[in-house]
């Protein structure tokens, strides 16, 4: 329209100049000086033309779900329990990520990012609720329901039923305190109305002047990527190593890609422990890569599946463990894997390495006019028989297969389709969770997710 209306004008003005042509035809100066107006119109109209023609080009690439550069704003990826999986498109949307989106394990970084998207003194708001419906069926499991009774820790049987649930809401708010000091707390509830402060820190610095940052608080430990799951179901690497929400504090560096930071805190029984990580990810045209790893010096006792598994002394056996990810990306096809493992041999471990991976594959291309997500993923584990993780189904008693049978899970399959309803942040997800324990028993889930980001 724009362009019509455009054109429409600029001919009115050569009729007008015509116009005035005709009537001074006899002043032949004049006449020299309406022929070179005349010329000069034409050459504007040219102009014009061709940048429209430019401008509809552009259009046409940019909204091609193939890009990962400043473009790609409309790109669906997979994302579990509402987060990025894989920090590689931690930047993938153009202006600001939803901190709901935000990966939890990178999420000081990605509050950074986007700091100086508002002022140095801006207030902002944000939440994310998350909705999943589900049915589950398979062998009868003795298991272990965390939110069954006044123990917390009765032993039911696991097997078939169906249920919905909210099973996150979350409200955060982000301020900046000047140039170089954001905030951040997190107020979050569950499907079993547990009401807590998820995050509540302090990032200082400012990438737009130094590459360098630190942070103290409570958040989760800044480890890994454990991409491997779906909208709803996590990966094994995810359940048994990814370390949980602690008080800690880091030193931080960001600058061309590459992100890498040292991390110290207590583990729960109140001894001395620290991470390292080491992110890189980078675009090369319609490629995109990235490669993360890190070391944990005690993943016991960092509110993980080790946890479960160990005994209740004073005391804990010290279980290092060590954390690699990698992804490709083309077009819209993607490719990833990973891989965890401990560094040291113990009695919960089969006195052997303990350790899970996974291997995935995925596309997004253009339905309907919105990128869709489909993503399938194969999990294996070793000596993680007496390591429960949480089964998929009942959300609401967050089932773990009983020790005492040896059942943990040693092979996991998920499958899922994920996409913008409505808005671009209201993500509807389908996901088939198939898990196998290491006694031969095996579960199926479906779950509905229904993600929203305000």
């Amino acid at each position: 329209m724009l362009k019509k209306l455009t054109l429409a004008v600029l001919a009115a003005s050569v009729s007008t100049v015509v116009y005035a042509q005709d009537v001074s035809s006899s002043q032949s100066t004049d006449n020299q000086s309406v022929q070179a107006q005349i010329a000069e119109l034409k050459k504007e109209i040219a102009a014009l033309q061709a940048n429209q023609e430019a401008l509809s080009s552009s259009k046409k690439t940019s909204s091609s779900v193939t890009s990962f550069g400043e473009d790609s704003e409309h790109v669906t990826v997979p994302t579990n329990q509402g987060q990025i999986q894989n920090f590689l498109f931690s930047d993938v949307q153009q202006g600001v990520v939803p901190m709901g989106m935000l990966s939890s394990s990178q999420f000081a970084l990605g509050l950074l990012k986007q700091r100086n998207k508002y002022s140095d003194y801006g207030l902002i708001f944000g939440g994310y609720l998350e909705i999943d419906a589900q049915t589950w069926n398979g062998s009868t499991i003795p298991a272990i329901s965390t939110n069954n009774g006044p123990t917390g820790d009765n032993t039911n049987n696991y097997q078939s039923g169906k249920g919905i649930y909210i099973t996150t809401a979350n409200l955060y708010t982000a301020a900046n305190l000047g140039r170089y000091v954001t905030t951040e707390m997190t107020l979050a509830t569950d499907q079993n109305n547990n009401f807590r402060v998820n995050d509540g820190l302090v990032v200082f610095g400012n990438l737009d002047d130094y590459p360098l940052y630190a942070t103290v608080g409570k958040n989760r430990i800044p480890l890994g990527s454990f991409s491997g799951g779906g909208p709803w179901t996590g990966s094994l690497t995810q359940m048994l190593f990814r370390p949980g929400r602690v008080i800690n504090a880091s030193l931080a560096y960001y600058q061309y890609g590459l992100s890498t930071n040292v991390t110290f805190f207590q583990t729960d029984d109140h001894t001395s422990n620290f991470s390292y990580a080491a992110f890189y990810g980078n675009t090369a045209g319609e490629w995109g890569y990235g490669i993360n790893g890190g070391y944990l010096y005690n993943v016991n006792g960092t509110n993980n599946s080790f946890n479960a598994a160990t005994n209740l002394g004073t005391t804990k056996t010290r279980i290092g463990a060590v954390n690699f990810d990698a992804s490709l990306n083309y077009d819209v096809y993607g490719v990833g894997a990973g891989w965890a493992q401990t560094t040291n041999k113990s009695s919960i471990t089969n006195n052997g390495y303990a350790g899970a991976w996974y291997v995935q594959a995925g596309f997004s291309p253009e339905i309907y006019g919105r990128s869709t997500n489909f993503n399938i993923s194969y999990n294996g584990s070793y000596n993680t028989n007496d390591i429960p993780v949480t089964l998929s189904g009942s959300a609401v008693n967050e089932y773990k297969p009983a020790n005492v049978v040896a059942g943990g899970v040693n092979k996991m399959v998920v499958a899922s389709a994920q996409r913008p309803f409505f808005t671009e942040n209201v993500l509807l997800g389908l996901e088939y969770a198939y898990m196998h324990m290491y006694n031969n028993q095996h579960a199926n889930a479906y779950t509905l997710d229904i993600s929203v980001y305000f």
